[in-house]
């Protein structure tokens, strides 16, 4: 299932059909898929947070996890696997972008310095995003942003 196929589901699906998924999920899915999946459904629940120290430290969560090689899952590329990327590069680059967002909605909502901060732990991690994730073809491509989180933060820096 890939990442939009999951996004519609989650988003669409009545409690009868998602209990079924999950059921059948158990049964089929690897432990990685598995992983992504609950990841996933954590990340959104983290990112829409309202309160804003539980948001600060779900962010400090995600920050610490990918410094300690939470995401990073290293393997044998071949002719075979060279365009496979692992279930736990797609989960950090789906957070990472979560958070991006969440940075542009809350300067929209003139909320500046959550935003800043959401800005200034993320950007430097997309920066250098080859330190925390593995695949041999990695881009800002990967990234599932509903906004042009380059030109919000570029607009950002600039007002201080």
């Amino acid at each position: 299932m890939t990442y939009p196929d999951f996004d519609l589901l989650i988003d669409t699906a009545d409690e009868a059909l998602l209990r079924e998924a999950l059921q059948r999920a158990k049964e089929i899915l690897t432990d990685e898929q598995r992983f992504y999946i609950l990841h996933t459904i954590k990340a959104r629940k983290d990112t829409q947070a309202e309160a804003t120290p539980e948001l600060l430290g779900h962010l400090e969560t995600f920050i610490q996890r990918s410094k300690a090689g939470y995401f990073y899952r290293e393997f044998d590329l071949d002719a075979k696997n060279y365009t496979w990327i692992p279930p736990h590069t797609e989960a950090w680059f789906y957070e990472l972008g979560l958070w991006l967002d969440k940075a542009c909605e809350l300067v929209q909502q003139e909320n500046e310095k959550i935003a800043r901060i959401i800005f200034e732990a993320t950007v430097p991690l997309l920066e250098d995003k080859m330190a925390y994730v593995f695949a041999d073809e990695i881009g800002d491509w990967m990234l599932p942003t509903e906004h042009d989180y380059k030109s919000v933060y570029q607009v950002l820096k600039q007002k201080r």
